[in-house]
């Protein structure tokens, strides 16, 4: 594989015939790993190799004589050419600046709002999840991002087809039907993860299994438990002339979206294909750190690109342990020796009562109180989930809130 700096010393050209070199694959050119992974997948009823394709403009555009406005930001029956309308929650001239990018650092510096334009073809989006347990918040994911994400590469670890893997098994049993064309499944086990992380590895392989990415195109990386804003992941599909990469900051809740929690330390979740594998050289944990070359830097800034970390403050939502009490109970047991919780035991019969009580009072699995519960009138919640407050009762309500503590089993 070229690395980035040394590609970063060539002419913008050379460079990204090397970058459409690299990813721009057909079935001919498949390396051992994709055609081996395609005929595993075949097997086991897993999904296909995606083909990136572009959508109408229309999809994302109300055209207006010359005019674009961006849809989901205006109300078009009452806008004309050279007067977009906006929505609440929306600005700028084309109602196309969510309110989650308006309070950024670098929205009222000039120096690099200027650059900011509207795209004539949007990017394509390609969000890789590492999954564990969390059914739930990827359901909420698939749904919420609809139309805005074009792939979502997840991975299911410590799993083949030899072994029981429960994601694979409710994807052939057609669950998420409707969006299944749109996702593309990488089973991982602990040999392919073992020269680097979950995520890193799920970026890499799964990257594989898409055909036609092109430079400018989004890799959008969170974890099981995320998820994100479909308002800013439209932004970040729909403009350029933003810097990058961009930190996620998620608001935080334990067990449900009724115990809020203090948010964590933003890290980066997004990030251009032509930064990350020229500036980062393909891996997430220098993307992570920030580890990018002086000479690189300057050869960004070349093309037009300002290479600035910054932070979405209202990404979305980290819901942790937003799971039933055994699926608590077995994630905790997978977790590493030096993570696990020191009163966790192997007696279920003992632990499940005892995980109940920490969700009825807020305690973390650590012990630590939470505080204040949340009241779903004081905070804006993914809209899928709302939409659907049966299926996700649990999320939404604490089930042991008035449940005596006897009572619990």
């Amino acid at each position: 594989m070229t690395k980035g700096r040394n590609i970063s010393r060539c002419n913008c050209e050379s460079q990204m015939a090397n970058t459409v070199a690299y990813m721009y694959m057909s079935w001919r050119n498949l390396d051992l790993f994709v055609k081996v992974r395609w005929s595993q997948l075949l097997r086991a009823g897993g999904q296909h190799i995606v083909h990136l394709s572009d959508e109408k403009l229309s999809k994302y555009y109300a055209i207006l004589g010359t005019d674009l406005c961006v849809r989901e930001g205006t109300y078009t029956e009452e806008s004309s050419e050279g007067n977009c309308v906006c929505r609440k929650g929306w600005e700028g001239k084309r109602c196309g600046i969510p309110e989650s990018i308006q309070t950024t650092s670098w929205f009222h510096d000039p120096d690099i709002t200027r650059n900011l334009q509207l795209r004539k073809r949007p990017r394509r989006v390609i969000m890789f999840i590492p999954f564990t347990h969390e059914f739930d918040i990827f359901e909420s994911n698939v749904n919420e991002l609809n139309g805005v994400v074009d792939v979502f590469v997840i991975g299911e670890q410590n799993s083949t087809l030899e072994h029981f893997s429960p994601l694979l098994n409710k994807l052939k049993n057609m669950w998420l039907k409707e969006h299944q064309n749109k996702i593309v499944y990488i089973p991982l086990t602990e040999r392919e993860i073992s020269d680097g992380t979950f995520e890193g590895t799920l970026v890499r392989l799964g990257s594989r299994l898409i055909s036609d990415i092109r430079p400018d195109d989004i890799f959008l990386v969170t974890d099981s438990e995320e998820i994100l804003e479909r308002n800013s992941v439209l932004f970040l599909k729909l403009f350029q002339g933003y810097p990058l990469p961009i930190k996620c900051q998620y608001k935080q809740y334990l067990y449900g979206f009724y115990w809020k929690t203090k948010g964590e330390k933003p890290k980066v979740c997004a990030v251009t294909f032509h930064v990350f594998a020229n500036g980062y050289e393909y891996e997430m944990s220098r993307l992570r750190e920030g580890a990018i070359l002086d000479e690189d830097k300057h050869f960004f800034k070349s093309q037009g690109l300002l290479l600035m970390e910054w932070t979405i403050p209202n990404a979305g939502w980290k819901c942790h342990l937003c799971l039933d009490v055994q699926v608590i109970f077995n994630k905790l047991h997978d977790l590493p020796e030096l993570l696990t919780p020191k009163w966790l035991t192997s007696s279920s019969s003992n632990m499940l009562p005892f995980i109940q009580r920490l969700i009825k009072f807020g305690q973390d699995e650590y012990l630590q109180p939470v505080g204040k519960g949340s009241t779903l009138s004081s905070d804006k919640l993914p809209g899928y989930i709302l939409s659907n407050r049966d299926k996700f009762h649990n999320l939404l309500t604490n089930p042991y809130e008035i449940m005596s503590v006897h009572n619990i089993v």
